[in-house]
């Protein structure tokens, strides 16, 4: 079977990974917030938590990304999370795509399923 997104970019320490990916069947008019997410994953509970993009900005060292959580840096070796509510921060290696773990893999597959699911019912209101 297919797989339904590419990870773009894959973050990770021992407790959480966050990972963004790029939904495949989707072309190329469709509204980018359908097909690109920034996920943070908690290792502990499994929990899927989908963050919502603001903005971004970058150049060839430093990429930028504005969520309503908070604010993501990182370049090619790391990156840090920084929570909007407390300020926290979380410091994140950045890894291989193809070091992602099936498990985390299954769990974003769950996840799009859950999202597609929601705007199926959403459209049948509608009609």
């Amino acid at each position: 079977m297919p797989e339904t997104f590419e990870i773009l970019y894959f973050f990770n320490t021992p407790y959480n990974s966050l990972v963004e990916i790029k939904r495949r069947n989707f072309d190329f008019e469709a509204d980018p917030s359908k097909v690109f997410f920034w996920i943070l994953y908690e290792k502990k509970t499994h929990r899927i938590y989908p963050l919502q993009f603001i903005s971004m900005k970058g150049d060839l060292l430093e990429q930028e990304r504005v969520f309503k959580q908070g604010t993501f840096f990182f370049n090619e070796q790391e990156g840090t999370l920084l929570n909007s509510s407390d300020k926290a921060k979380m410091v994140l290696k950045r890894m291989p795509p193809s070091t992602m773990t099936k498990l985390l893999k299954i769990r974003i597959d769950e996840f799009l399923l859950l999202i597609d699911k929601q705007t199926e019912k959403q459209l049948e209101k509608l009609l």
